[in-house]
């Protein structure tokens, strides 16, 4: 699978504009990423979000005290970040722009805490593993990272490939079996593309719970969570969001039915239907006793 970076910024700065406009359950995922990341900040000063878009979670901690580099590789995404951070009068940020499979730009373990969240290790496609390591070599203490829910993504494939062809396409297998998606790898995965999000999608390398286990701990760290994120919104269905809009006095509730759901019911579960579903937060396996964060 060969990975064509500028494309794929192309596609991400014509997303810019959209990329906070929440469909579907994104704001469930949103929310419940806070949820992970404030269970995770003590102890921490220093702070790098890769992938952080327009600066959903950068700006919000910047202004909170810690010390924030915001890292994309998107030029319209970055600029969109230094406009908000700037109108809310955010100081203590730094904006670079990078392509994660290399931060040769950072020493090892420079950042307390890494946040690499909502697909930027899985539309890394076949150099995912390389993103996922350099992630890792700049932590200091923490990351907490979210990619592509194998579980999650097939059945929209799966609906996507009956709609094209009335079948089953090649590409529903290499996603279940291979856990990828490339989009010049069949001759029909263009069009499939249109049917899936009505254009361009970059390769994606999507995971199940004990593969990325495997691939963090490899490197060393200790998982201390991972799995599905807002598995509760993919099973309560598309009606969800409406029916929070007509009863706004829900949302928390349902957040905390959310949370428990995925740490305590179903583990690993698909997570929500909409942005990356499968979460996990690691730490150094040294320091995992007594950096153990509460929970």
């Amino acid at each position: 699978m060969s990975i064509e970076f500028a494309e794929q910024e192309r596609w991400w700065d014509a997303m810019a504009a959209a990329e906070e406009i929440d469909a579907g359950d994104e704001r469930i995922n949103r929310e419940l990423r806070w949820r992970e990341i404030d269970r995770n900040l003590a102890g921490i000063s220093t702070i790098l979000d890769i992938g952080a878009g327009q600066g959903a979670f950068s700006i919000p901690l910047a202004s909170r005290g810690y010390s924030v580099t915001h890292l994309d590789f998107s030029s319209a995404m970055l600029e969109r970040a230094e406009t908000k951070a700037r109108q809310a009068g955010v100081a203590d940020i730094e904006f670079v722009k990078a392509n994660v499979i290399d931060l040769s730009l950072f020493d090892d373990r420079c950042f307390d805490l890494v946040l690499n969240m909502d697909g930027a290790i899985s539309f890394c496609g076949s150099e995912a593993e390389r993103a996922l390591a350099e992630s890792i070599r700049v932590t200091g203490k923490r990351i907490i990272l979210s990619v592509s829910h194998t579980a999650a993504l097939l059945p929209f494939w799966l609906q996507a490939s009956f709609e094209l062809c009335g079948g089953v396409l090649p590409a529903v297998g290499d996603l279940m079996e291979r856990r990828i998606w490339d989009p010049d790898l069949h001759p029909e995965n263009r069009a499939l593309s249109a049917r899936l999000c009505g254009g361009y999608l970059g390769p994606i390398r999507s995971y199940l719970p004990d593969e990325l286990k495997r691939a963090i701990e490899a490197r060393g760290m200790r998982v201390v969570r991972i799995g599905g994120i807002g598995t509760l919104s993919y099973l309560y269905g598309p009606r969800l969001m409406r029916d929070i809009e007509e009863r706004p006095d829900y949302l928390e509730p349902f957040l905390e039915l959310c949370d428990h759901f995925d740490r305590e019911l179903m583990v690993d579960g698909p997570g929500t239907r909409h942005r990356a579903g499968l979460i996990a937060t690691a730490q150094w396996a040294k320091d995992a006793k007594a950096d153990m964060p509460a929970v």
